[in-house]
């Protein structure tokens, strides 16, 4: 039985699905690149974050907090499960597809690193899953490790 194809869902309409969840996103579409800016508060007890959102088709889409700035908790030396220049790892390779809407993928996966990221605040420790190892909380090779308590 032959598979039926599955279709990418392009960036302008990605960016229409986006304001129909947080209608106060603001973003376009020039050369075939999303680039989102939207307000996200992972709990009612949490800080309301501004994150950036970037898609191309072909690429990971790429999500960055810009508002307010990470900062590390007290005993770590780096932020835990980022990829370089702060890019927040929120899925292991393969899990997130060209034929997923961003709204309801990468959106909430952005809201539980943020809500990890608040109680590694607290408590120094990341309970956000991902690869474990000695001291790596990675999804993929490209993260970097964490180097605060595992």
């Amino acid at each position: 039985m032959a598979s039926t194809p599955t279709r990418a869902v392009n960036p302008a309409r990605q960016l229409t699905v986006i304001r129909l969840v947080l209608p106060a996103a603001t973003g376009t579409v020039r050369s075939g690149e999303l680039d989102c800016v939207m307000s996200i508060q992972p709990s009612p007890a949490s800080q309301t974050y501004t994150v950036r959102l970037r898609y191309q088709h072909g690429r990971h889409p790429q999500v960055t907090v810009i508002d307010p700035q990470l900062t590390l908790h007290p005993d770590a030396q780096a932020l835990p499960h980022v990829y370089p220049k702060e890019e927040l790892c929120l899925y292991y390779p393969g899990e997130w597809r060209y034929d997923m809407l961003l709204a309801t993928t990468i959106l909430p996966w952005t809201a539980e690193w943020l809500m990890h990221y608040e109680l590694w605040l607290i408590t120094g420790r990341w309970t956000g899953g991902g690869h474990t190892g000695r001291s790596t909380l990675c999804r993929d090779r490209r993260c970097r490790r964490d180097i605060g308590r595992a």
